[in-house]
């Protein structure tokens, strides 16, 4: 019997498609656009030989293995309780999905791992997972780390700066992510 995909069940269910690997489901409270970026057992098996591949896989299976559940409350609807990424994995998620977004796209993950590794409860939380993550996975993240806030720190700049809420990063800003990423991701 073929398992059927998280996005085809909720296509199933009654949500519209909306991209490639979304839906958009409709609620109560208006329709809510759902992407589903599923990493099969298959592909943890056996990983890509290409190191941004590999990220996408081991970060995204890492990340749905570590989520931690979160209860929502909104009045006027039943709490729910959904699983969220823990930051290192989201981290890790976002090196390698930013050459895989369109320009206005890139600049915010760009800005998401600042705002994570430079966060008071955050970094330290989000760098000790790094830290401590698979050698494969942290080499490959390591490779995009340096990409995006070492070797383009300049580019990653300019996508940051094109969102409004990345206005007043600085260039020591990119280059100390970079830093700390580094660190954590060679120990």
């Amino acid at each position: 019997m073929q398992e059927h995909s998280q996005l085809e069940l909720l296509v199933a269910a009654g949500a519209t498609p909306s991209g490639p690997f979304g839906a958009l489901v409709h609620t109560p409270c208006g329709d809510v656009q759902v992407d589903v970026l599923e990493v099969t057992d298959a592909e943890i098996a056996d990983l890509p030989d290409d190191p941004t591949d590999r990220l996408h896989v081991q970060s995204h299976a890492w990340a749905a293995f570590t989520a931690s559940g979160l209860v929502l409350s909104v009045d006027g609807l039943d709490p729910l309780t959904v699983r969220v990424s823990e930051p290192g994995p989201l981290i890790a998620m976002k090196l390698q999905s930013i050459m895989n977004r369109g320009a206005a796209k890139e600049g915010t993950d760009l800005l998401d791992i600042i705002r994570l590794t430079l966060d008071r409860a955050c970094g330290p939380v989000s760098r000790d997972q790094l830290e401590a993550a698979d050698p494969q996975l942290r080499a490959d993240a390591l490779l995009h780390a340096r990409r995006w806030f070492d070797l383009s720190a300049g580019r990653s700049l300019n996508k940051i700066r094109a969102v409004p809420e990345g206005s007043e990063i600085e260039l020591d800003d990119v280059r100390l992510v970079g830093e700390l990423l580094v660190a954590a991701l060679e120990s």
